[in-house]
């Protein structure tokens, strides 16, 4: 869960004090049998006045992102507006997919939060049972492409789709993709992933899978 991390840098002057120093001695004429008048004492030396040093500016707090449910994902440019329905991984350590096959967008909620600078992972049907599902049309997403992820609060986190790459079911690298080692420390993702390419023999299967990146747009 990699939140745009800006430290504040406070940055201040100090005056430098200056020592004057008066050399007034002043000596009196005096006779043979006389003693010297003794020399006038040297003036107490003085401090200059010091600049007052500026101020620290007061940091700008960021605020805490929301800590409730993911709402709803949507996509305009396919129409897409679905519920989120949270998965997390079954017995066999294998990413579930949405129980509400053509209506629901899974959010892996065992990975990052969206909006605390991580990566989410998001996934949902192509067709269930021949019908079409939320991500039907996923692997058409082009580069400069929006999608909004809605939170229960009504926050909505904005994201711009870079990246469509498709891989083959058995040698997709789901650990790079999951944590996304090239991702800078000031950015945050989301990821959706869906089925794609060619069915198997079995005509069930989809042989392969369509992976969309997208980096959030700070507003």
């Amino acid at each position: 869960m990699k939140l745009a991390r800006n430290a504040a840098v406070a940055v201040f002057l100090l005056g430098l004090a200056l020592l004057v120093v008066g050399a007034a001695c002043s000596s009196s004429g005096a006779s043979d049998d006389t003693a010297p008048a003794a020399p006038s004492p040297s003036a107490e030396p003085t401090l200059a006045a010091t600049s007052t040093p500026t101020p620290r500016p007061t940091p700008t707090a960021t605020p805490t992102p929301f800590a409730g449910k993911v709402a709803r994902l949507q996509i305009p440019r396919f129409g897409v507006d679905a519920p989120i329905e949270e998965l997390g991984v079954d017995s066999t350590n294998t990413l579930e997919t949405p129980k509400a096959e053509n209506t629901a967008v899974g959010w892996y909620s065992i990975y990052d939060r969206p909006g605390w600078g991580g990566n989410a992972i998001f996934s949902a049907h192509v067709y269930y049972h021949s019908k079409p599902a939320p991500f039907v049309n996923l692997a058409k997403s082009q580069p400069g492409d929006i999608v909004l992820v809605v939170m229960e609060d009504g926050t909505t986190y904005k994201y711009e789709v870079f990246s469509n790459k498709r891989y083959h079911r058995d040698t997709i690298p789901m650990g790079e993709i999951i944590e996304a080692p090239e991702k800078a420390d000031y950015d945050e993702w989301i990821t959706l992933i869906t089925c794609g390419g060619e069915l198997d023999a079995t005509g069930l299967e989809y042989l392969s899978r369509d992976v969309v990146v997208a980096k959030r747009i700070w507003e």
